[in-house]
């Protein structure tokens, strides 16, 4: 093979040094944003009680889980609980992560 096909081969593999660097400034476009969000003072109460929020939550499951779920509004409440939970720990997984 002749240096230039496999210089073609490669980039096909690979990809276009264009590409490369469409998402190399994609990624620092997401950091950038990532930065700006991290630093903003309105996501700081959020992840606090978002945090606080998804350890307290559980507890709540227990007088729920303990007498059984027998009706239709205590399984509705339990899956409510369950997405408040799940909420509750995507707006808090970063708190206190530095």
């Amino acid at each position: 093979m002749t240096e230039s096909t496999l210089q073609n081969e490669s980039n096909s593999a690979i990809g276009s040094p264009a590409e490369a660097g469409e998402a190399t400034a994609g990624r620092t476009k997401l950091a950038s944003l990532y930065d700006q969000y991290r630093e903003h003072t309105l996501t700081t109460p959020f992840e606090v009680l978002g945090f606080w929020s998804a350890i307290a939550l559980p507890f709540l499951y227990v007088p729920l889980l303990f007498n059984g779920i027998s009706s239709t509004g205590e399984s509705l409440t339990f899956v409510g609980l369950l997405a408040l939970n799940f909420a509750a720990l995507l707006a808090g997984h970063g708190h206190k992560r530095e």
